[in-house]
């Protein structure tokens, strides 16, 4: 696979793990939807505008992106594709970073420690953290499971032991995939998004992965992109109006 398909399987299967079932299908084209949170809907197969328009659930974000060569409809702004009836809600940069010759940057401070959730009561936590950052109700019904997932490692930031930082990284293929990850409000500007990445980063490394990926909202891209990560395409959200 090319990093954009890298990129964008990664992110897809993350969704499936959350759960989603098939809505709709042609020949060449499924529509899939989340069950519940985070409410995406996407197509696999050949790209079908037409299908995620009419098919989409009326309470799930429609997802476009230029991560497809192939995929024409949206070469252009993906809202002039469509009708009235939708709107863009967010965007997000698809990065990567190839870790072949990431050099480990040591974290000086000891106040500062990420472990990885393992139990419901620092899953709370960690739920509490990535809703604030986030701006929306995460669903502990989602996540729960994923706790004994092989591919999955959630983890809690902590500074004095206090809740500060949520992550979540997701193995698939030769990649390691950065969701969720956020600072509460009450740390931010403190530095700690950039020395919870040094450490997401190792263990990236350690997972024996050849890129980190991940998805950025324009807040985050500064700081990726000083950690040298490249972009390699856009990603879209529209909901109904």
């Amino acid at each position: 696979m090319l990093i954009n398909q890298l990129n964008l399987h990664n992110l897809t299967s993350l969704w499936k793990k959350y759960g989603a079932s098939t809505v709709a299908e042609t020949f060449s084209s499924a529509l899939l939807a989340s069950n519940s949170w985070p409410y995406r809907a996407w197509v696999e197969g050949k790209p079908d505008l037409a299908l995620q328009v009419t098919k989409t659930p009326h309470s799930h974000r429609l997802f476009m992106h230029s991560g497809n060569p192939q995929n024409q409809a949206v070469q252009q702004d993906p809202t002039t594709q469509l009708n009235s009836d939708w709107q863009l809600e967010f965007e997000q940069t698809a990065m990567y970073l190839p870790l072949k010759n990431y050099q480990t940057k040591p974290i000086e401070d000891s106040s500062f420690v990420m472990s990885k959730v393992t139990d419901y009561a620092h899953l709370q936590e960690w739920l509490a953290i990535s809703s604030e950052a986030f701006n929306y109700e995460m669903d502990e019904n989602v996540f729960t499971p994923l706790l004994n997932d092989p591919d999955i490692e959630i983890y809690l930031g902590k500074v004095n032991e206090k809740p500060a930082v949520s992550a979540l990284l997701y193995k698939t293929q030769n990649v390691t995939g950065l969701h969720q990850m956020g600072v509460k409000n009450a740390f931010q500007g403190q530095g700690l998004a950039k020395k919870a990445m040094y450490l997401l980063l190792d263990k990236a490394v350690k997972h024996g992965s050849d890129f980190m990926v991940l998805q950025a909202s324009p807040m985050g891209l500064p700081l990726y992109q000083s950690l040298g990560f490249d972009s390699i395409f856009e990603l879209k959200y529209l909901k109904r109006k």
